[in-house]
């Protein structure tokens, strides 16, 4: 085979791959999403600093990200996502304690906010500061630790991300 036949056939075969590659991305959400990092820009650890930011505005300690409630976060994250709800108690009746004590966290104190249907974690943030419930989570002196987690499914018919915020003080 000669050099150029050789170039050629290299050429059509990338040409090839793009194309498929391109299909790919454009037909499977699935694969979009893997591809492109979710169909969103809500980031764990810029929530986790956002949070830290306007607890230090208020001479309140910073928190500490656990791994263990990262763990239930995640977990509760992918409950709501995988049956489509948006609560805090879960279609059977579990509470947010359930998550808690399933990943192994021992708490003197914890507390969960949540969102659903944001597309930046400056926004979800926002939305939480201006909720006098999540409002009173991000600013309670006695919470340690925090974890936060995303997960993506189906809420109210439309593709959504689901983000759960866990904050705790580990028990003595």
């Amino acid at each position: 085979m000669s050099k150029k036949l050789r170039e050629i056939t290299r050429l059509k075969i990338a040409t090839a791959f793009l194309v498929v590659l391109v299909v790919l991305i454009g037909t499977i959400p699935s694969f979009r999403t893997t591809v492109f990092d979710s169909l969103s820009a809500i980031y764990a650890s810029v929530l986790v600093n956002l949070t830290n930011k306007d607890r230090a505005r208020e001479n309140i300690s910073e928190l500490k990200v656990s791994p263990i409630l990262e763990k239930a976060a995640q977990m509760k994250a992918d409950d709501m996502a995988s049956k489509s709800y948006f609560a805090h108690n879960t279609p059977e009746g579990l509470t947010p304690w359930y998550w808690f004590t399933l990943a192994g966290y021992k708490y003197e104190f914890a507390g969960e906010n949540l969102a659903v249907n944001f597309e930046e974690s400056e926004d979800i943030q926002t939305a939480w500061m201006n909720s006098r419930g999540h409002f009173l989570n991000i600013m309670n002196p006695k919470y340690t630790e925090i974890g936060i987690a995303t997960s993506t499914g189906i809420y109210k018919g439309r593709e959504a991300v689901f983000v759960v915020q866990m904050f705790g003080k580990p028990a003595q």
